[in-house]
């Protein structure tokens, strides 16, 4: 069996889904288990460490003062990067970011801030100092879904973050930081993500693993915030995706809203 799948594993995947099931003995709309831990790296002023199934995702958040851009004078900075490298997948090359990297970076920033982080929050004083996040998303093991598990730690991290008070000393220009009283960051809404994959261009599963996703024709991101209101839809590959099935993606996406709302 393990030889078999090894040399043919297209063809040993079609087999499970065409009766209805999967290699790993889950349904079609079943999730792996997803486990979440806050505070994961003590140098970190926010981190979690997440797993979903055998994808597992470290996410650490480091605050530093900075002077804001004059076009935004009472806004602070926040920058994601998802790193994948040799080391999480042989799948992944060494060197600079690749694309999967790169569009994952581009679309989770764009997501959280528009729905999360609220820039004026991190303003210290207007014009002259102000926060700034830098959220680094290590995958430390790849076996597919990496959306999911990025933005359930990358959300995490951000409900874990505590930021010093901090004061502007206009004599001086200084600002110091009162590290032993922090307060958590503000944030807009909880963002609750699930990921839907279209497999062979006939079957439509939830949370693809990586032997999945490498026959994915398309996929899926549906992400619900905590009042369950759809936050964002992100639709990858050339595979045809219709309104009823993505419907039905978000149908499915509130049941894993629920369960992802207790994880968290």
């Amino acid at each position: 069996m393990h030889t078999f799948e090894r040399i043919h594993h297209v063809e040993f995947q079609r087999r499970f889904l065409a009766q209805k099931t999967r290699h790993d003995g889950r349904a079609f709309s079943q999730f792996r288990p997803t486990h979440v831990v806050k505070g994961a790296i003590n140098t970190a002023q926010g981190s979690s460490t997440v797993r979903i199934g055998n994808t597992t995702v470290v996410c650490g958040i480091k605050a530093e003062v900075s002077e804001p851009d004059v076009k935004t004078p009472s806004e602070g900075y926040f920058a994601t990067n998802v790193e994948l490298s040799p080391m999480c997948s042989a799948r992944f090359r060494p060197g600079a970011p690749g694309e999967d990297a790169q569009v994952a970076s581009e679309h989770i920033h764009r997501l959280f801030k528009t729905n999360v982080v609220d820039l004026k929050t991190l303003c210290i004083e207007e014009g002259q100092a102000v926060w700034s996040l830098s959220a680094d998303i290590v995958c430390l093991k790849y076996d597919g879904n990496i959306l999911d598990a990025a933005v359930i730690a990358l959300m995490a991290a951000l409900e874990d973050l505590k930021l010093p008070i901090a004061e502007l000393d206009s004599a001086t220009g200084v600002v110091s930081a009162d590290r032993t009283k922090a307060e958590p960051l503000a944030l807009r809404k909880r963002l609750l993500p699930a990921t839907f994959s279209l497999v062979d261009d006939a079957y439509l599963v939830a949370d693809a693993d990586d032997a999945e996703e490498q026959m994915a024709t398309a996929a899926l991101l549906i992400v619900l915030d905590d009042s369950g209101n759809l936050a964002n839809v992100w639709k990858r590959g050339a595979g045809l995706v219709s309104s009823e099935t993505i419907r039905q993606c978000i149908d499915s996406a509130g049941q894993r809203k629920e369960a992802l709302a207790k994880t968290l």
